[in-house]
């Protein structure tokens, strides 16, 4: 996963591998007797998109925005343009590298660029991607590639990854709609060129999380699928299917019905309403799909239609019912760690410290599959409740407003780095307990931050990406249908 196996050694590689088998479909967070027939919108979250932004609001997310902007902008590889996985690293991530070209046309609605410049940037970076046929198996692009050439990176176990592939057709999708032209041809050459069946493990039917060569720093000869498949109906995952879903070429598609056939198991919490969980419980897991495919605009789906035994889920109900337990949860633990309050939320994979020494964090929260609590001392990443905007509106915004407030012992700024003189909007990561902030960056983080803002905001990274021809036959396919208010 984009989130679940960063860096070199990969730690929660290992951890995944290993968790994953040991899901268990009982324990103290699982709903027990007669599940729920599904999730369906609540008058909460009707009230929750009914939601008007004031005018500081307004002026506190353009601010937000254009700090997430001002990194996807600056901190690139050159000649690719790639933004780089983080502001410290040589490497770029092609799952931020989505994120950064969704960010482009934003930036040319907000006045940030000319129309030009976004265009030049996305095909600067396409162009890129399709000269380099040293970084994709069977049209699947690796995970980690070198920021300034988009070459192979040697230094890492590298692999052909069908989540951040994903995470980069998503991303791509909205600027090929908005740019058009030549953009919007590149972007289908990747689309058509992706062939699902290929990452098929013949053993469940499931995508593999990958294939890693035999050769580190060759595509051309032979590897091994990645065991562990994707199979739990998480945000990574679902946006995976969907895009599989809707290849133009039949040979290299997915059934329809594959979607339908990822894990919905529901877990609660304190008399919460039940929600499909995903295996960590972090936030992430809850907002990566929705940052393009535009749920809130569809009703429950139906996998009885595809002859599979599972409740209908409205995604965007579920992920509302999911962030508002994980923030009442973080708010629980403020008696333990400093950092939780009403306003100070949202814990989430991140740079942050571990004994002492900066490094990169992975938090796990119940409920969850994996029930698990690993608070990482309480450290927040900003992005967590950032992009939870798109689902509770009210509580985000208060949150980063007080993110923004947070001083120092100097009466310095904690966290708030200023977009107005070229910052990134927020330190990835802080912990009140340390009195600390992790002064860096991440693409994956700050990505989707933008993109929920703006769709929280306008609905332009929706509107573009369900108009994109992949994206209508997948909602075609899959039979979602608009939701019946």
């Amino acid at each position: 996963m984009s989130h679940r196996r960063r860096g070199a050694a990969r730690p929660w590689l290992a951890v995944w591998l290993t968790a994953a088998a040991a899901v268990s479909a009982t324990h103290c967070s699982a709903v027990f007797g007669d599940e729920p027939s599904g999730v369906f919108r609540s008058d909460e979250t009707r009230r929750a998109v009914a939601y008007q932004f004031t005018a500081e609001d307004e002026r506190l997310l353009d601010e937000v925005q254009r700090g997430c902007f001002n990194y996807l902008w600056n901190e690139v590889g050159w000649p690719s343009g790639f933004a780089k996985d983080r502001r410290t690293a040589s490497v770029a991530s092609l799952a931020g590298v989505g994120f950064q070209l969704s960010a482009l046309p934003i930036a040319v609605e907000r006045g940030w660029i000319s129309r030009a410049q976004g265009e030049a940037w996305a095909l600067r970076i396409l162009r890129t991607l399709r000269e380099r046929t040293d970084i994709r198996r069977e049209g699947i692009y690796f995970h980690f590639v070198q920021a300034d050439s988009g070459g192979v990176y040697p230094e890492f176990k590298n692999e052909a990854s069908t989540v951040d592939h994903s995470l980069l057709l998503a991303g791509a999708m909205p600027a090929a709609v908005y740019f058009g032209g030549e953009t919007a041809r590149l972007v289908d050459e990747i689309a058509k060129e992706s062939n699902w069946r290929a990452f098929i493990k013949p053993d469940d039917g499931f995508l593999s999380m990958g294939w890693w060569p035999a050769d580190n720093n060759s595509v051309d000869g032979p590897g091994e699928l990645i065991p562990r498949t994707w199979h739990v109906a998480s945000d990574e995952e679902r946006i995976i299917y969907f895009l599989a879903a809707g290849g133009e070429n039949p040979e290299f598609a997915l059934p329809a019905k594959d979607y339908f056939r990822l894990e919905r198991q529901f877990r609660e919490h304190e008399g919460q309403p039940p929600f499909i969980a995903s295996p960590t419980g972090t936030p992430f897991t809850y907002f990566f799909s929705h940052c393009w495919i535009n749920y809130r605009g569809l009703g429950a789906d139906d996998p009885k239609q595809f002859g599979v035994e599972a409740p209908r889920v409205d995604w965007f109900e579920n992920s509302r019912r999911a962030l508002v337990v994980h923030r009442a949860r973080c708010i629980e633990m403020a008696g333990r760690y400093k950092t939780f309050a009403a306003d100070r939320w949202g814990v989430s994979p991140c740079m942050g410290f571990e004994n002492g020494r900066e490094s990169y964090i992975v938090p796990e929260t119940k409920p969850s599959l994996f029930d698990k609590d690993e608070w990482q001392e309480g450290t927040v990443a900003p992005y967590a409740a950032g992009s939870a905007i798109m689902f509770m509106p009210e509580e985000s915004v208060a949150a980063l407003r007080a993110y923004r407030e947070l001083q120092n012992d100097l009466g310095a700024p904690l966290v708030w780095r200023d977009p107005s003189h070229g910052g990134y909007a927020f330190a990835d990561s802080f912990n009140l307990d340390q009195n600390k902030a992790c002064d860096d960056n991440v693409s994956i983080d700050v990505g989707p931050m933008i993109l929920a803002i703006e769709n929280a905001r306008t609905g332009l990274v929706w509107e573009l990406f369900m108009k994109h021809p992949l994206a209508k036959r997948a909602v075609e396919r899959l039979q979602l249908e608009p939701l019946k208010e």
